[in-house]
């Protein structure tokens, strides 16, 4: 970066989270002699993201210290660069492979700070004029001797000393201890004082901590729990990272014949039956991989569908893949128990009333002196297929709400193992509402497709993000449930008769029969769901919770914890 934009003197500080809605830390980290870090939208408005950094830039005081965060932005590059300027923006932060939308930002005059994985990555960076590459601590010593300013994240103190002795030019604390190290002399011991009370509070979080969740012989620093959504929507990618956030990370067994890696026989373009939609060893690898990218953090689990076929083929192989949890509804787990035998693996099934759980446990008892170890009750705003009709599911008094207690109730006759409610969690408030309503953690799904390590397609992630609120409905399907998802071209097609072909290559859910189901719903859902895994927002079939529509931004899963957590740095991680 130029010496005009960090000169020899200033050695700049790179705001390392935010505030959800609002722009208080990055005023504060402005006053404090920081730089701040704003991010886009996928889809922004230009005129609202130059109103936002005027706000900011009001704090500047004639110093260019203002960057602006494109990872997460998809369309409307040419805009958001010119509000950026009009806006004083000194830099723009974006990652070494763009979207082709965003191709043009390699050629904008404004000085670029690249985030980079690699060296290749950063050699191409440098190729395309990058002023100076965003990296890990632990890779600057690397990347120094391609002749650019290299700015390093740093998680923690350690980091951040690692990363000072071997060059860096500037630092991107993921932390508030980074700050609070006073042995730290790379920035004035004054900054934590000039952050103010309102920088202090936003390093802080605005909620008390949330509780720990506890199932079996699991730990978990965070309540929270990634639900599993099918064909590609939660592999190793999404899994992996949430589970490395001290969180749990769920697979999703279904349609692993889809994954880049998977060898499965296909015909007329589909994976060939069902050794063909869910091999075995695609489905072993995913999980072997997730449970790599944790680092041994929080735990990976895999959601099976009881109406899978192969269903117990498939617990057994997550069993001998390491899965550390079985999380499975779609029809109530019966037989889960003998599928297991005495293998240490955290036993979760999805319910949807306090009638379902009393039949599941009264089996597992009598049958196999075997209780749950937590369940998921999962209310009728969830997305994909329903436990209720869709009248009930329009029905207030089977609300979340309103299902939870008779859960408990039921819970309670039995133990005291956790209930985990999932169906149109959303937020922060939303998860304290409900742990003060007795839950002992939420499941959130939809939220996680906005994240850049959920493995959908672009495609997918861009038709979500796009939605409206009354894009989201309740849809026929195939198994005879609802099903909540985004009407797209998909529906038109089905209501006009021009849908694609039902063929039933896979074979993939038990209650289909073999494409009977299929043909009554006017499409094949395995088929449509590899559609939308591909991308193609003409005949694939995309599930969402009732607030996608909500999801407005792209952005990595550690920051998503951040905001749902409230615990800056994810410190509670470091013990």
């Amino acid at each position: 970066m130029s010496e005009a934009l960090f000169p020899a003197t200033a050695f700049p500080v790179l705001q390392g989270w935010n505030t959800p809605g609002s722009l208080d830390l990055g005023a504060a980290f402005l006053r404090a002699g920081g730089w701040a870090l704003p991010r886009t939208d996928a889809f922004p408005d230009p005129a609202k993201v130059k109103a936002r950094l005027q706000e900011l830039a009001a704090e500047l005081r004639g110093q260019a210290r203002l960057g602006l965060d494109l990872r997460g932005l998809r369309e409307g590059a040419d805009g958001v660069v010119e509000a950026a300027r009009e806006a004083g923006v000194a830099f723009l932060l974006h990652t070494a492979d763009l979207p082709p939308a965003l191709d043009a930002l390699r050629r904008v005059a404004m000085p670029r700070l690249v985030a980079v994985a690699d060296r290749d990555e950063a050699f191409r960076a440098k190729a395309a004029g990058a002023a100076a590459l965003l990296v890990q601590a632990l890779d600057v010593q690397a990347l120094q001797a391609l002749g650019l300013p290299v700015i390093a994240e740093a998680e923690n103190e350690a980091q951040a000393r690692i990363a000072l002795a071997a060059g860096a030019a500037g630092l991107q604390p993921r932390s508030p201890k980074v700050l609070e190290d006073a042995s730290l002399e790379c920035f004035s011991s004054e900054f934590m004082d000039r952050l103010g009370e309102s920088g202090r509070a936003g390093l802080r979080g605005t909620y008390p901590p949330l509780p720990r969740l506890k199932i079996r012989n699991l730990d978990l620093a965070y309540p929270i729990q990634q639900g599993g959504m099918g064909v590609g929507v939660s592999w190793e990618g999404l899994a992996g990272a949430v589970a490395r956030q001290g969180c749990v990370g769920l697979i999703s067994a279904i349609g692993t014949g889809y994954h880049p890696a998977a060898t499965s026989p296909r015909r007329l373009g589909r994976p060939d039956g069902q050794a063909g939609i869910n091999p075995p060893d695609m489905l072993q690898a995913i999980i072997r991989e997730a449970r790599r990218r944790s680092g041994g953090r929080g735990a990976v689990g895999v959601n099976i569908l009881c109406a899978i076929e192969g269903y117990e083929h498939a617990v057994r192989t997550s069993i001998e893949a390491g899965a550390q949890m079985i999380v499975s509804g779609a029809g109530l787990p019966l037989a889960l128990p003998e599928y297991v035998g005495d293998a240490d693996v955290a036993l979760v099934p999805i319910v949807s009333s306090g009638r379902a759980l009393s039949i599941l446990c009264r089996q597992w008892s009598r049958k196999y002196g075997r209780l749950p170890d937590a369940v998921v009750l999962e209310g009728p705003m969830s997305g994909g297929h329903q436990g209720l009709s869709a009248e009930l599911c329009a029905d207030p008094g089977h609300s979340l709400e309103n299902l939870l207690p008779e859960v408990l109730a039921e819970r309670d006759k039995w133990g005291g193992f956790p209930v985990i409610v999932a169906g149109g969690v959303w937020d922060r408030a939303d998860i304290d509402r409900f742990l003060a309503l007795g839950a002992s953690g939420v499941q959130m799904g939809t939220r996680f497709i906005g994240t850049f390590e959920c493995d959908a397609h672009a495609g997918f992630k861009e038709t979500i993000l796009k939605a409206r609120a009354e894009d989201i409905v309740l849809m026929k399907s195939p198994v005879g449930m609802p099903a909540r998802g985004v009407r797209t071209a998909l529906q038109a097609r089905i209501e006009s008769g021009t849908a694609p072909a039902v063929r039933c290559v896979s074979q993939c859910l038990q209650p289909c029969g073999h494409g009977r189901g299929a043909a009554e719903a006017g499409y094949c859902i395995a088929d449509r769901l590899g559609d939308a895994w591909n991308g193609d927002t003409e005949s694939g079939l995309f599930f969402s919770g009732s607030n996608g529509s909500k999801l407005k931004e792209l952005v990595s899963v550690r920051d998503l914890i951040e905001e749902l957590t409230q615990d800056p740095g994810l410190q509670r991680l470091e013990h």
